[in-house]
């Protein structure tokens, strides 16, 4: 039953990750969980009196912009949900003695380092979206020094579509695909992640600061994508290909902003200071597609 001595606020409710979060950590705590709808972070004003009246022990926010490309067209707007709400955020847990959990990313180094980022290596963004998690994540540790700070990358899960699962789903229909084969990261299975945040909310409310949270390992998309045409295809699924032809990062005129070619980030500070060596995330990536693939036939039967 969930545990009414710890309460969870949970921000983004409706994203992947806040879903996931919300579904996951309603088990062992009492969570409330907001959408849009209960807090509007574009009303900057409103989120004091907003936070004052709902009663929490710690506040979780996965909220933000999270496309590059949505950062670079709206610069304005990705500075205000990914920065200044956050500081604000920041600023009234302080204020009320609440901890705060707050969700930044890889591309918040410029991926020119070929081994994996430390949590203490040079941030030094390269497109918008970086740039605005980045003043997210100083802000937020300036307001609210106790503050911890989660670094994600590649998220992949249940919630929503990702890489792995748009691959598998375009492979059923084609067997001519390609990925990107230079750029590269730390694909991150969301209910390890949601697991992992479990434990720090209940087990280690002293830690703060930036930490990084990802699966063990590092991929290519075109790595990641053949990977979970492998798995399909011994999971039954009628999958074309088991291959995806490589593709270069400096090719894709498409993308409206720069993308880091390589942003995979070392966990050791996570194991140190919990003792925890999150998986390879090949083992999670197994886990997610038997998971969907069962889930999808037992759909399929008639009850």
């Amino acid at each position: 039953m969930p545990s009414a001595s710890l309460r969870l606020l949970i921000l983004g409710s409706n994203g992947g990750l806040g879903r996931s979060l919300t579904r996951q950590l309603a088990m062992t705590c009492d969570v409330v969980a907001w959408t849009r709808a209960e807090l509007d972070l574009m009303r900057l004003e409103e989120i004091e009196a907003r936070l004052e009246a709902q009663p929490f022990d710690v506040l979780i926010n996965p909220a933000g912009i999270t496309s590059p490309d949505d950062c670079a067209q709206h610069p304005e707007l990705a500075q205000k949900i990914n920065a200044e709400a956050p500081r604000e955020l920041a600023r009234v847990c302080h204020r009320l003695g609440r901890r705060l959990i707050h969700f930044s990313t890889d591309y918040v180094f410029d991926g020119t380092k070929l081994s994996p980022w430390n949590e203490d290596d040079p941030a030094m963004p390269i497109n918008r979206y970086g740039l605005t998690k980045r003043d997210g994540e100083l802000a937020v540790l300036k307001a609210c020094p106790q503050a911890l700070v989660a670094r994600v990358s590649w998220l992949f899960g249940p919630d929503k579509s990702s890489h792995p699962d748009q691959i598998i789903a375009k492979a059923l229909q084609s067997e001519n695909l390609s990925a990107i084969a230079n750029k590269t990261s730390s694909p991150t299975f969301t209910r390890d992640l949601c697991e992992w945040i479990r434990m720090l909310v209940t087990s280690h409310p002293e830690i703060k600061g930036i930490l990084h949270l990802c699966n063990q390992g590092t991929a290519s998309w075109q790595q990641w994508g053949e990977a979970a045409l492998e798995i399909a295809n011994r999971l039954g699924l009628p999958v074309l290909t088991q291959k995806l032809s490589p593709s270069a990062l400096e090719d894709c005129h498409f993308f409206k902003d720069a993308r880091p070619p390589h942003t995979s980030m070392s966990t050791a500070r996570f194991t140190k200071l919990t003792g925890i060596r999150p998986r390879p995330w090949r083992d999670a990536l197994e886990e997610h597609l038997h998971n969907l693939h069962a889930e999808l036939a037992f759909s399929s039967v008639p009850h």
